[in-house]
């Protein structure tokens, strides 16, 4: 006859939290974490072979390619190499001390781009935030020329800059076509603007840094990015506007561009000029009270506290109204220019084999080119009408049709000029009303109880501010 035996085992209460633990831990590293891994892998492949049937461009290999192996690649890089051997000889610091600030740079640099992010969440969230901010108005100069863009030629949209928004109106306009790569300056380095930026492509530079080390990796990374046939964005003007008009041209990222072409699949570099205005600018105020850059100096917390008041200043929007609060905002994308084409326009073969001078020379001629593209290009908004109907005489108040008929005429004499108008669905009368209403939501115009019109003098500067994004032989008229 069998007996069982029962006994039981007494453990202390600090052990069974202890394997507890491990053994939860074990089951999350082994079996869940690989399994959300695994499915979060699927479904972005999934959307990778969607996309890159449905995008007129396609998706480059590179959006599967994980963000490590673009950094070990960069540092692998022999002129990188080379750079780092440099540094750490003038400095007088051994090679490996070298390679660990070549690597903080390179982490600080290189995005990591998630591809469910850029177009499963990013998209909708810009698409909502912007058109509850924007009437949008988009304008195509060759929209047929596009789709002529040859597969193994790298896209680069060039463009002026008005606003931090920029970036995010492109990648939202041109999101039907192709992911966009842009760079964003020192105030993007802090939490948690840099994570959010890097996931959706944007590669963080430090715009003023002469560090021979930094300007190496950077470089690089372009290239490598370009030669790749990673479309790209760029602000020709390098900096924001301060004062309305186009700024003076910076041209190194155009230089860096340039060298990829030829390399790799880059078999040719397509320029589209793309011209961006708005009727309300979100930092005008910042631009205006900076006119020497100063805010450069502001630490990261600046950008946060300046990005939270920014939302705070929404609340207030958030009733239903007939009018957009910031007005108008409106991209014009020109006619695309194959540098492969241009080149041989100049007579020039092959760039690389130009003298330093010659080059310098060849890039600033198609600098100016692009600018002057991109100056043809900007749109005329209602603001910056309605600026330089009251800018004629800051003291004089108005009747709704004496302005529009002063606005008739400006726009007629624009026309003549060849200039990018919009006036939605040719209704002037809406138009006129839209600009009205963003003058008066900001305080910069006030209406009487007889229904005239007078603009606030301690606001002329920003009047001047908006007045100057149109064609130079109309501001000309009011200065």
């Amino acid at each position: 006859m069998f007996h069982t035996l029962i006994s039981s085992v007494e453990l202390p209460i600090w052990l069974v939290l202890v394997l507890s633990f491990w053994a939860t831990a074990g089951i999350i590293h082994y079996i869940i974490y690989p399994l959300i891994h695994w499915l979060y892998y699927q479904r972005t492949l999934h959307t990778y072979h969607l996309l890159d049937e449905k995008l007129a461009h396609g998706l480059r290999p590179q959006a599967l390619s994980n963000r490590l192996s673009w950094i070990e690649r960069l540092l692998s890089d022999p002129p990188v190499v080379a750079a780092i051997t440099q540094d750490a000889e003038q400095s007088g610091l051994q090679f490996k001390e070298s390679w660990h600030k070549a690597r903080r740079y390179a982490f600080e640099l290189v995005p990591s781009f998630n591809l469910l992010l850029y177009f499963r969440v990013g998209y909708w969230l810009a698409r909502g935030f912007l058109r509850f901010l924007y009437r949008i108005q988009v304008g195509y100069s060759a929209e047929t020329a596009y789709d002529r863009i040859d597969k193994h030629a790298c896209v680069v949209l060039v463009s002026n800059h008005r606003s931090n928004f920029d970036p995010l109106f492109l990648i939202y306009l041109a999101s039907k076509r192709s992911s966009i790569s842009f760079s964003a300056g020192e105030w993007a380095r802090g939490w948690p603007f840099r994570q959010i930026l890097h996931a959706i492509g944007f590669y963080i530079i430090r715009r003023e840094s002469g560090n021979p080390l930094y300007r190496k990796l950077l470089e690089r990374y372009v290239y490598t990015a370009v030669s790749n046939c990673v479309p790209q964005g760029l602000f020709i003007e390098g900096g924001l506007s301060r004062d309305g008009k186009m700024q003076p041209l910076k041209l190194g990222m155009l230089n860096y561009v340039i060298k990829a072409m030829g390399h790799e699949e880059c078999q040719d570099i397509v320029f589209i000029p793309s011209a961006l205005n708005y009727d309300k600018i979100p930092e005008d105020k910042t631009l205006l009270a900076h006119q020497n850059g100063s805010f450069k100096e502001k630490n990261r917390f600046y950008s946060l506290w300046s990005f939270v008041q920014f939302f705070a200043q929404l609340s207030v929007h958030l009733l239903p109204h007939r009018h957009k609060p910031f007005g108008y905002a409106c991209v014009n994308f020109g006619e695309p220019i194959s540098l492969k084409r241009w080149l041989n326009d100049q007579n020039i073969d092959d760039i690389t084999t130009l003298s330093k001078d010659e080059r310098i020379a060849v890039i600033n001629q198609l600098g100016e080119q692009l600018a002057g593209e991109i100056k043809k290009q900007i749109p005329v908004l209602p603001v910056s009408v309605l600026s330089g109907i009251f800018l004629q005489d800051m003291q004089q108040a108005r009747t709704s049709l004496e302005i529009k008929v002063e606005a008739n005429q400006i726009l007629h004499n624009l026309k003549k000029q060849g200039a990018y108008l919009l006036m939605p669905d040719g209704d002037l009368d809406q138009a006129i009303a839209q600009g009205l209403y963003t003058l008066r939501k900001r305080g910069m115009l006030v209406r009487n109880s007889a229904g005239f019109y007078l603009p606030m003098l301690g606001y002329q500067k920003m009047f001047e501010y908006y007045h100057n994004s149109l064609p130079d032989a109309e501001v000309n008229k009011t200065d």
